[in-house]
C-alpha cells in the first residue's frame, strides 16, 4: 500500500491505542493463570496475534471481543501435535515465549519473518548450549529441545530486556528457586519493572536486589482481570505532530505510568517544548522546540518520532546510546539517516546514534518504509510541517503494531489517500 499525505496542520482528539508492551505481558501471565481472565481495552495487531497465536498452541483458548479478550488458561505447559511457532515479525513474541515454553520438555520450531530471524537470539543460544538443549538455526526457523532448569542465570543488560522477561516468566514455575543477575549497563529496565509489575498482578512474586532477581520456585499464576493502558510509544507520534503543527489533545494514557517510552514527555520538556494534562487528557500545540541530546537507552522505539522532532528544532540534535536500534525491523539508525536526508536535514551517521541539525520546515517527497512500522509513523509524523506532499511506499506495515493509524490521523484532520498497490 502507498499512502500519499498532504502537509496540513491536524486538530482534535485520539485514542490512544493499548500498550503494545503491556498486552504482549499480560496475554502470557492470563495463559498461565488457569481459570478465566479478562483484558479490556485490547487490539489486535500483528504482534498481538502472534503472541495469542503461541498460547493457543499449548491449549490455552481464547474469546476475541472487540476491545476485550477472555482468556481461558491453563497450568500444564504441553503442545499436541503442532509444536510450530509462528512469531510473523514480533521479537517480543519469540523472546518472551522461548524460555516458558521449553517447559514442555518437547521440540518446538519457532520461524518467521526473515528479519525476525536475523534479531539477535545469542543470549538463549549461550543459555541453551550451556544446559545442553540442542538449539538449531537456520535460515528459515529456530529449533529448541529440553527444559530450562533452575539455578543461577548471567545475562548482559545492553543487547535486549526481552531476554530478561523472558526467563521471568518461566523460572517461578520450576520446583526450585532461581537467580537471575543482570550486567551493567542494563538497558530499557523499564520494560521489565513492567514484567514484574504484571507479574504481581497475576499472584508470581519477583524479589528485586538492585539488578539481581531472586525468583522462588513451584509458584502458580493466577487468573486476574485487566484494563491495557494506552501506549506511549504510539502517544510520541501525536505528541510530536501536536508541537510541529497541531492542537492535539490524547485519550486513555494515564500520565504516571511504568512504560520506558512515557520518556516522550521529559524529552519534549528537554527540548524546550510543553504539554499540559487536564481531565487525564494530554494535550499538545505547536510550540517552538530546541535542538538537545535524546539518551535513547532505556526508549529506543521512541528514536525514529524524536529524530522527526530533532528535525525541526533550533540548532543541533543528538540521538545517543541507540545501538540496539540497528537489531529492529530495519536498522533504524541507518533508516532514520536516509530518511532525513530525503527530507533535506543535515545528519551526520553514527555507529550508535545521529545528529541532526534542525531547520525551519521539511521537505516532502517520496519516501521508503524499510519494512518497519516506526519508520513510517515517523515519516507520517513529519507531513503535518512538511513543504510538499509526503508519498509513503509499502506503507501497509504499520500493521504490526498500530492497523487505524492512518484514520486516527484523518480523524485529525489529515488530507491522506490510500492506494493499493
Amino acid at each position: 500500500m502507498t499512502v500519499i499525505i498532504h502537509p496540513k496542520p491536524l486538530k482534535g482528539s485520539v485514542r490512544i491505542p493499548p500498550s503494545k508492551s503491556q498486552a504482549h505481558r499480560a496475554i502470557i501471565a492470563a495463559s498461565l493463570a488457569k481459570g478465566k481472565s479478562v483484558l479490556s481495552n485490547i487490539a489486535y495487531s500483528d504482534d498481538i496475534l502472534a503472541t495469542i497465536g503461541a498460547m493457543e498452541k499449548i491449549g490455552v483458548r481464547f474469546i476475541k471481543n472487540p476491545n476485550q479478550l477472555i482468556i481461558n488458561g491453563i497450568n500444564r505447559i504441553t503442545f499436541n501435535d503442532d509444536n510450530f511457532i509462528e512469531c510473523n515479525e514480533s521479537g517480543t513474541t519469540l523472546r518472551l515465549v522461548m524460555p516458558l515454553l521449553s517447559l514442555s520438555r518437547q521440540k518446538i520450531v519457532y520461524t518467521g519473518k526473515k528479519s525476525l530471524l536475523q534479531r539477535p537470539l545469542g543470549i538463549y543460544e549461550t543459555l541453551f548450549q550451556k544446559m545442553n538443549l540442542p538449539f538449531q538455526k537456520s535460515e528459515t526457523s529456530f529449533i529448541l529441545s529440553g527444559s530450562i532448569v533452575p539455578g543461577e542465570y548471567d545475562i548482559p543488560g545492553n543487547v535486549s530486556s526481552q531476554f530478561v522477561s523472558g526467563l521471568l516468566f518461566a523460572l517461578p514455575l520450576l520446583k526450585e528457586p532461581s537467580r537471575l543477575n543482570v550486567q551493567d549497563p542494563f538497558e530499557s529496565r523499564g520494560y521489565v519493572d513492567m514484567t514484574i509489575d504484571m507479574l504481581k498482578t497475576a499472584g508470581v512474586t519477583i524479589i528485586e536486589e538492585g539488578n539481581s532477581y531472586t525468583i522462588p520456585g513451584n509458584q502458580q499464576y493466577k487468573p486476574f482481570n485487566t484494563i491495557i493502558e494506552g501506549d506511549y510509544t504510539q502517544l510520541a507520534n501525536f505528541a510530536v505532530m501536536g508541537l510541529l503543527n497541531g492542537d492535539i489533545d490524547c485519550l486513555g494514557v494515564p500520565e504516571k505510568s511504568l512504560q520506558p517510552d512515557r520518556r516522550i514527555l521529559d524529552f519534549i520538556q528537554k527540548a524546550k517544548g510543553a504539554y499540559s494534562v487536564k481531565d487525564n487528557q494530554l494535550h499538545f500545540q505547536t510550540t517552538p522546540t530546541e535542538g538537545t541530546d535524546f539518551d535513547v537507552s532505556q526508549s529506543p522505539d521512541i528514536a525514529p518520532v524524536l529524530s522527526i522532532l530533532a528535525a525541526v528544532s533550533k540548532g543541533e540534535s543528538r540521538i545517543e546510546n541507540a545501538f540496539r536500534l540497528k537489531y529492529k525491523e530495519s536498522n533504524r539508525i541507518y533508516s532514520m539517516y536516509q530518511t532525513m536526508k530525503s527530507f533535506g536535514v543535515e545528519t551526520t551517521l553514527l555507529e550508535d546514534g545521529l545528529i541532526i541539525q534542525g531547520k525551519t520546515c521539511l521537505e516532502g517527497g517520496e519516501f521508503e518504509s524499510f519494512n518497519d512500522h516506526r519508520i513510517v509513523m515517523a515519516i507520517a509524523t513529519a507531513s503535518v510541517i512538511s513543504t510538499k506532499k509526503i508519498t509513503i511506499h509499502n506503507a501497509e506495515v504499520v500493521k504490526k503494531s498500530y492497523p487505524d493509524f492512518f484514520s486516527d490521523m484523518a480523524n485529525l484532520g489529515a488530507d491522506i489517500e490510500l492506494i493499493e498497490d
